[in-house]
């Protein structure tokens, strides 16, 4: 193998990892866009329930998608940097 087939493929690889991170980000702000939809139907469906049963699942359910939010925040804020 020559020099220019090397550099030529450690760019390729370099530029793979680069566009991996990127389509990482992308992914997690789907993620939380999808959440942050799901929170707010479960927010809707927990105002209308009177059941009490009902109300107790729903609200443990928003929980569970609000810390899920929350931490995919913060790591997309971690990965803020990295991101375009």
């Amino acid at each position: 193998m020559g020099i220019e087939k090397l550099l030529k493929d450690l760019t390729d690889y370099l530029d793979k990892g680069e566009r991996k991170k990127k389509a990482h980000c992308e992914r997690i702000d789907e993620l939380l866009a999808k959440l942050e939809e799901k929170e707010a139907k479960l927010t809707k469906k927990l105002e209308k329930e009177k059941d009490t049963v009902k109300r107790k699942r729903l609200n443990t359910e928003l929980k569970i998608v609000a810390v899920q939010r929350k931490k995919g925040a913060q790591r997309r804020e971690e990965l803020d940097t990295k991101c375009e």
